[in-house]
């Protein structure tokens, strides 16, 4: 697989799905932020194209078009990719261990009351200023905003919240991966 900017393919985003939750919206999430990268089997009439960012690679198309060391640069990254792949991934890699995964997406019927906030704790949107609280996050919490290109990505998304308690952040939420959906 070859990486190709975006522009160089013939509308990417067509082989994927838009709408979807989780990992679904990868690719949106590249296009919109221009974080990840896009990969294809050849530069001209691509069969194959993968979407990758923050460990994760989505694939898309022909699956036998594919060279047989092709996909070697996905090692140790979480793959999503339809049945089709299967063979190829495991043709690939010495050890594919399949995670099922579920989804669950809540619509609530009712307005739900939100907790009270404890005293001390400041629950508010992230701002580029709390660049410096997020990357004095653990090294276990990098995580959070990997799918951002780091602290600063994520505290400028607007899609991201914190609760600050002592000057420290607490814990962080945010969209992961940025869909139209």
């Amino acid at each position: 697989m070859i990486d190709v900017a975006p522009q160089q393919l013939p509308s990417p985003i067509r082989r994927f799905p838009s709408g979807c939750p989780g990992l679904g919206a990868l690719a949106e999430h590249v296009l919109t932020t221009g974080t990840g990268r896009w990969w294809a089997d050849r530069p001209d009439r691509p069969r194959v194209f993968a979407v990758t960012c923050a460990g994760h690679v989505l694939m898309r198309g022909d699956p036998g078009a594919l060279a047989p060391d092709a996909l070697a640069r996905f090692a140790d990254q979480y793959v999503e990719a339809p049945a089709r792949f299967w063979p190829a991934l495991g043709s690939a890699f010495e050890r594919v261990v399949p995670r099922d995964r579920m989804l669950y997406v809540h619509q609530p019927q009712a307005p739900v009351s939100l907790p009270r906030t404890p005293r001390g704790v400041n629950v508010r949107r992230l701002t580029p200023e709390d660049v410096p609280a997020l990357a004095a996050l653990h090294s276990e919490g990098a995580w959070i905003h990997a799918s951002w290109s780091g602290p600063a990505g994520l505290a400028a998304s607007g899609h991201a919240w914190a609760a600050f308690a002592e000057g420290r952040i607490r814990s962080v939420a945010c969209t992961y991966f940025l869909g139209s959906a």
